[in-house]
């Protein structure tokens, strides 16, 4: 079986993972280094918060970081907010909670399996802090959270300076890069080709600026690229710093109010932000973010920067669909690391036709077409 995966950032890497694992010829084409546009991330693994994009609590959470100027809107796709409008306050699908649990389970096992085999990527299940600048905000987050601690235990800590702060002890988090590198030294059988993808069509060829190939299955796993092939997505831009310095943490902590996470390792500490509903590409609100950061914990030495695009469906809850030939994985928004390696999972299972397309997860995937990237 010979199969494509168009895109390198953290879906794509497990959709290769994946079918290589199955026997499948892998061809990978990412134009830039492995990990590309998802490498900005802070690495938190927590696919058990499922952040739903289509309610008016999180339109009251928008508003909150735009006040805090680490939120702006710019320039979003059409059809994606026509389709939010539409679907605002609408229930969940039959079925979401179920295979959200079960992608959360895939996704958690596969990171801490590879940890078990060799830590390379600082694999730390040491759990997350939330703190709340919002009483009633704080509120609201610990009422839900305390509803679900049956499958997700959570701590309700007072947090000096703060609303409130809830701890979650099976959350992990890792370094992005270094995971990326790791990735690419599992892929032991794929071909990677670092070449522009300019074209897919339903029936598996391929575009690229080497010229056209075709397969028996591509999966497309470009993020807010997506949309060019049909699904409705827009793009959420964030920023990642790693900094060398004192700051006094032992946990992952999210100023949920604030819109930044900062994430201890050895010797550095990646701090992140940014939810700038805006498809271009400029870092135009770096600046105000990077601020806030630093009201928010101390910042010393900045080693690096670099950003990335969060690719978010109408209801803020991951893709993945086949139509003939084609498969798109996407929408992990703010969770696209935690659903990386079930997203590529499903992705590769569609590809190996070992899979049908299943009515929650192919939800926006009904409008497939071929299209340019």
């Amino acid at each position: 079986m010979k199969a494509a995966v168009v895109g390198g950032g953290i879906v794509g890497l497990f959709t290769a993972w994946y079918l290589e694992r199955e026997g499948a010829d892998v061809t990978l084409f990412e134009p830039g280094p492995l990990g590309a546009g998802s490498v900005h991330a802070a690495g938190i693994i927590e696919p058990a918060n499922a952040y739903r994009t289509n309610t008016l609590a999180f339109l009251r959470r928008v508003g909150r970081l735009w006040r805090r100027g680490t939120c702006t809107f710019r320039r979003c796709d059409g059809r994606w907010l026509f389709e939010s409008l539409h679907q605002l306050e609408r229930p969940p699908l039959e079925g979401m909670d179920d295979c959200l649990h079960e992608m959360a389970e895939t996704s958690t096992a596969r990171y801490a399996a590879f940890a078990r085999e060799r830590n390379d990527f600082q694999y730390t299940p040491s759990g997350v802090l939330e703190r709340y600048d919002d009483a009633r905000h704080f509120a609201h987050e610990r009422d839900l959270a305390l509803a679900r601690q049956s499958h997700f235990p959570v701590e309700v800590r007072a947090s000096e300076g703060d609303a409130g702060a809830l701890f979650f002890p099976g959350v992990s988090w890792l370094h992005t890069e270094q995971f990326a590198e790791r990735m690419a030294r599992e892929l032991v059988g794929t071909h990677v080709v670092h070449r522009r993808v300019r074209r897919v069509d339903l029936d598996g060829t391929v575009l690229s600026d080497a010229g056209p190939s075709t397969f028996d299955a591509v999966a497309v796993c470009t993020g807010v690229g997506c949309r060019s092939l049909g699904v409705p997505l827009t793009g959420v831009r964030g920023y990642g710093w790693h900094t060398r310095g004192p700051h006094g943490l032992s946990v992952a902590v999210i100023f949920e109010d604030r819109g930044i996470a900062a994430v201890p390792f050895a010797g550095e500490l990646k701090v992140t932000g940014g939810w700038d509903f805006d498809l271009s590409t400029s870092p135009y609100q770096v600046e105000r973010v990077l601020r806030t950061a630093r009201g928010s914990v101390p910042l010393d030495t900045i080693l690096d920067f670099k950003q990335g695009s969060r690719p978010c469906t109408p209801d803020g809850l991951p893709t993945v669909g086949r139509k003939a030939g084609l498969v798109v994985a996407t929408g992990g928004f703010r969770l696209g690391w935690s659903f990386g390696p079930a997203l590529g999972r499903h992705a590769a299972l569609l590809c190996l036709d070992r899979m049908r397309n299943q009515p929650f997860l192919a939800r926006f995937c009904g409008e497939l077409h071929s299209g340019n990237l």
